[in-house]
């Protein structure tokens, strides 16, 4: 199984929002773009097994950007000069997979 990587600083907000049963919309650019795709089973660096839901292409830069995603604004000043140089970018969402216990199978 493939493994995705976040920045260390995004691990916790990342794992509480998995945990919490939430989306995670990660960007990607460079040599990561057209790397995922929907439904995409993938490992986190800490274990998790998460699914790609969405793959959202994006051209246009930062503008594009600005349109397209809906966390734009509680991006960083250090993210938004690391993303300020890419054309093209794909936000990503994802999410936990949720495995059944055993006796969750047995009694369906």
């Amino acid at each position: 199984m493939n493994t995705i990587t976040f920045s260390k600083n995004e691990w916790e907000n990342i794992k509480s929002r998995l945990d919490n049963g939430k989306f995670v919309y990660t960007i990607r650019v460079d040599k990561e773009l057209g790397k995922y795709n929907e439904g995409d089973v993938l490992r986190t660096e800490w274990g998790k097994e998460i699914k790609i839901i969405s793959v959202k292409k994006i051209n246009g830069g930062i503008d594009g950007l600005k349109s397209e995603y809906q966390f734009f604004n509680e991006l960083t000043e250090k993210m938004m000069d690391e993303l300020k140089d890419y054309d093209k970018m794909e936000i990503i969402s994802l999410m936990e997979i949720i495995k059944n216990s055993k006796s969750a199978v047995e009694n369906n």
